[in-house]
């Protein structure tokens, strides 16, 4: 019989979540239903914890990742939000699946199938489809960005973007037409959360597209120069090392 958590800050959702989830198994037992993050953190700390935890990432006092800094978590977790841009975080903190609102409950079935037979609860036969599957399973990359740009929001297609620069710690995002705009996302987190295959981190200060190197100039000492599009207002300067795993990326047949 399983007992689920859900972590969910609007009611509609929490009352359709737990009707879709008895209808997939009549016999999931809901645990309880909370809010917010502290309230999540207190009552992770005085309860066993759930055989599966349903979360959604940005609640009334801020996101979930802040639960797992306080509550050592061992349960299967699988994330459903409005937001595809937390998903490699998620898959970091003992997450499972990622669900998009709003949900879909053939999605919804399979991942649940996929938290039974990791919390024990599902057939062997389960377990060996869920293995198969997390082998073969792509890494999802950021595909866009909402920015508060004066008294309204944009969104910003990953594709869109020349590049990332970090300046006086405050981290801006330079699209291909030249816009400029702010954004909360260290480089460190675009990094991550980035596809490899079309973005590479220049420099300290850099995060460049594959489309917004426009010239590479080497000098006598291995470093390199990169000319971006746009043009940058700081030069663009690579160490040795740096300047050959740019060449070995540059050089990949398969961009």
């Amino acid at each position: 019989m399983p007992n689920v958590l859900i972590i969910e800050d609007e009611l509609p959702n929490i009352l359709r979540l737990e009707k879709m989830l008895r209808l997939s198994d009549k016999n999931i037992t809901i645990a309880a239903t909370l809010q917010t993050v502290q309230d999540s953190i207190q009552w992770l700390k005085k309860h066993e914890q759930p055989d599966i935890i349903f979360m959604d990432i940005r609640l009334t006092d801020g996101l979930s990742f802040e639960i797992f800094n306080h509550v050592k978590i061992t349960a299967p977790v699988i994330f459903i939000t409005a937001y595809d841009e937390y998903a490699l975080r998620a898959f970091e903190v003992n997450g499972i699946d990622y669900l998009l609102k709003p949900l879909e409950a053939d999605k919804l079935e399979k991942s649940l199938s996929k938290a039974k037979a990791i919390a024990g609860l599902g057939s062997n036969e389960s377990i060996l489809s869920l293995v198969k599957s997390m082998q073969t399973k792509q890494p999802i990359y950021r595909s866009r960005f909402l920015i508060a740009y004066r008294d309204k929001f944009l969104l910003v297609m990953a594709n869109d973007v020349a590049y990332f620069t970090s300046e006086n710690k405050a981290t801006f995002l330079i699209t291909h037409d030249s816009q400029r705009y702010m954004i909360d996302q260290t480089l460190e987190i675009l990094e991550r959360d980035l596809d490899p295959d079309v973005f590479f981190r220049i420099s300290r200060q850099f995060i460049a597209s594959l489309k917004s190197i426009y010239k590479i100039h080497q000098s006598f000492n291995g470093q390199l120069k990169i000319e971006l599009i746009p043009a940058s207002d700081e030069a663009v300067l690579m160490s040795r090392e740096k300047s050959s795993q740019l060449k070995k990326w540059l050089d990949q047949s398969d961009l």
